[in-house]
């Protein structure tokens, strides 16, 4: 494996300290925002806006997502990798708190802050993966996506209920825990983790290394675009499908625990998925696959039966969960340098969270001018042919040899 970004040796078995580290950081990436979904009624109670205002909460994260990202290389250059991801679990601790502090003000606040802190380390693990853990991409990109399939799952599950002991701050600060627990297992990594990667910067000093413009690739652009209509499907379901699944005549308790069920039947997936992509040249099939769970498991949504509901979420979590894993696989198979990987990471992830955060607000705008949810269900549906669409385009080739 070729890079002009020396690489580490280091292989899970040797290393499950840092192993257990950056799952417990993937732990921070979702379920702080998973939890809103379920409660959002009480927020929007509580707040005073509407629908589509409250869609515009978990659209503001993906903006904030697709300004960053293309940052994120800048300030590991500066910073390193290993710091960057602490710099991030801090940010997204001090959002965690001012999110809940009271008043639209500060949620709106708490919510600019949790999306700083979020992208700095959706960009910065799938490169610190490929540098740290070259030989084993597939495994630790499944690890560390399937664990932040799992807990989001936790977020949407354990939303509701913790908001009848204390209300929806209860549901929304709980994940403090996750952040302060990743931080502390955190330390230790970025101290030895930082010395190695300046190492390893005084060996590539004095080389050419190349600039990466993946602007001007096509396959980068039809992995963003894949990376957006994913992302779009993701935050648009965890935002509205709790308030579909009541219009059908659920409750929000049981509305909230089959988001939870949705969201552990990614993690299967999420695993199984990077390490087949991993070791294929092509993955049309696995595209294929998980553009028809999306089709099938959004469709199931119109009907009012709840074992149908049930199979529908589960369906639909498994594309969620395989999709999820393969844009993050993409960022690091298509390329073949670390180099290329993290440039590709910011610019697809860059464009993906914009072109994602017109999900939210457009599905809530649908609502409150059709007063029903079934635009919002063919929205569902439209995004995931789009993520076929986009998906079949990036499913071969790497980004260097179209900037050859």
């Amino acid at each position: 494996m070729s890079s002009n970004t020396p690489y580490q040796t280091g292989r899970i078995k040797d290393s499950w300290v840092l192993v257990i580290a950056i799952v417990l950081v993937a732990s921070t990436l979702r379920a702080p925002l998973t939890a809103v979904g379920p409660v959002i009624d009480q927020i929007k109670d509580a707040l005073h806006i509407s629908n589509s205002v409250a869609g515009i909460l978990t659209t503001i994260p993906l903006i904030i997502f697709g300004i960053i990202s293309p940052l994120v290389s800048k300030i590991t250059a500066k910073l390193t990798m290993s710091r960057t991801v602490f710099l991030a679990i801090a940010i997204i601790l001090l959002a965690l708190i001012v999110r809940v502090l009271g008043g639209f003000n500060f949620f709106i606040i708490g919510t600019l802050l949790l999306g700083v802190g979020i992208a700095l380390n959706n960009v910065v693990l799938p490169s610190y993966v490929k540098w740290k853990f070259p030989m084993q991409v597939g495994i630790m990109t499944g690890l560390y996506s399937g664990t932040m399939n799992f807990t989001a799952g936790l977020g949407g599950g354990l939303s509701f209920p913790l908001s009848e002991i204390g209300g929806y701050r209860l549901s929304l600060s709980f994940w403090i825990i996750f952040g302060m627990i990743a931080a502390i297992l955190w330390l230790p990594q970025m101290k030895s983790g930082s010395k190695a990667e300046k190492k390893m910067l005084e060996e590539v000093e004095h080389k050419d290394r190349k600039r990466f413009h993946v602007s001007r690739s096509k396959l980068a652009w039809s992995i963003a675009l894949m990376m957006g209509f994913q992302s779009m499907i993701f935050y648009t379901f965890v935002a509205w499908v709790p308030s579909i699944l009541v219009d059908r005549g659920l409750n929000q308790s049981s509305a909230g625990y089959l988001l939870m069920l949705n969201q552990f039947s990614q993690v299967p997936m999420t695993f199984l998925f990077p390490i087949l992509a991993s070791k294929m040249k092509n993955q049309k099939l696995l595209i294929t696959i998980v553009s028809a769970l999306f089709i099938i498991g959004f469709a199931l949504f119109f009907t009012q039966s709840f074992t149908l509901l049930i199979i529908g979420m589960i369906l639909a979590g498994f594309g969620m969960g395989s999709g999820f894993s393969l844009c993050m696989t993409f960022f690091s198979i298509r390329a073949r340098t670390s180099d290329g990987s993290i440039a590709l990471s910011g610019f697809g992830q860059s464009v993906g969270y914009f072109v994602a955060a017109i999900g939210p607000f457009f599905v809530g705008l649908l609502h409150d001018l059709t007063g029903g949810w079934v635009s919002g269900i063919i929205a569902l549906i439209i995004m995931g042919i789009l993520f076929y669409i986009f998906g079949l385009a990036s499913s071969h080739g790497e980004v260097e040899d179209e900037l050859a």
